[in-house]
C-alpha cells in the first residue's frame, strides 16, 4: 500500500517533468509598456516635468513655436494669391521667408516663449548680408515685432498680424 501512496504522490511530477515547458512570449507577441519615442526625441536632453518651452529650446536654434507661421503687415499680405503681398513674412523653425529674401537664424543671444533675439545670415536679390534681429510677440500673439539693429537695417520697428 505505500508503494501505491508513493506511485500517486510522485506521478504527478514525473508527468511534469516530461511535458514540453510553456514557450517563451516571443518581442511580437508581449505588448510593451514603454512610450514611443522618435530617434529625435531619444537624443534630446531631457525637461523636467512643467519646464517651459524656453527651457527644451536651451541650446538649439528654433523659434519658439507661437511665432511660427504667416504674417502680414497689412490684410492683403496674407491672401498668397496676391502678386503685391510684399508684406509677408513666414516663421520657421530656423528661418524667415520675406517677400525677396530669406533669414537663416544664426547665434541666439535671447530665447524665451514670446522673445528672440539673434544675428541672422539674409540672402536675397544676389546679396548676401548679416543682421542682428528681435521678434516678439505681443496682444495675446496676435501681433509679432520685428525690430532689427545696425546702421543699415530699417528704421523702428515693424509689425505683422498673424494671418490666418
Amino acid at each position: 500500500m505505500t508503494r501505491f501512496n508513493l506511485f500517486v504522490f510522485a506521478a504527478p511530477f514525473a508527468l511534469a517533468a516530461c511535458s514540453d515547458p510553456s514557450p517563451e512570449p516571443t518581442g511580437a507577441a508581449t505588448p510593451s509598456l514603454a512610450p514611443m519615442v522618435s530617434e529625435s526625441e531619444a537624443f534630446a536632453p531631457p525637461v523636467a516635468p512643467g519646464a517651459s518651452e524656453a527651457a527644451s529650446r536651451a541650446g538649439m536654434n528654433v523659434f519658439p513655436a507661437a511665432m511660427r507661421g504667416t504674417w502680414g503687415m497689412n490684410a492683403a499680405d496674407c491672401d498668397p494669391s496676391r502678386g503685391d503681398n510684399k508684406g509677408m513674412m513666414t516663421v520657421r523653425d530656423d528661418e524667415v521667408k520675406f517677400y525677396e529674401s530669406i533669414a537663416e537664424l544664426g547665434t541666439v543671444r535671447e530665447s524665451t516663449d514670446d522673445a528672440l533675439r539673434a544675428t541672422f545670415d539674409y540672402e536675397g536679390e544676389g546679396m548676401a548680408w548679416q543682421r542682428d534681429a528681435r521678434f516678439e510677440l505681443a496682444e495675446g500673439g496676435k501681433v509679432l515685432i520685428l525690430t532689427e539693429y545696425g546702421d543699415d537695417a530699417p528704421q523702428g520697428p515693424r509689425r505683422y498680424s498673424r494671418c490666418k
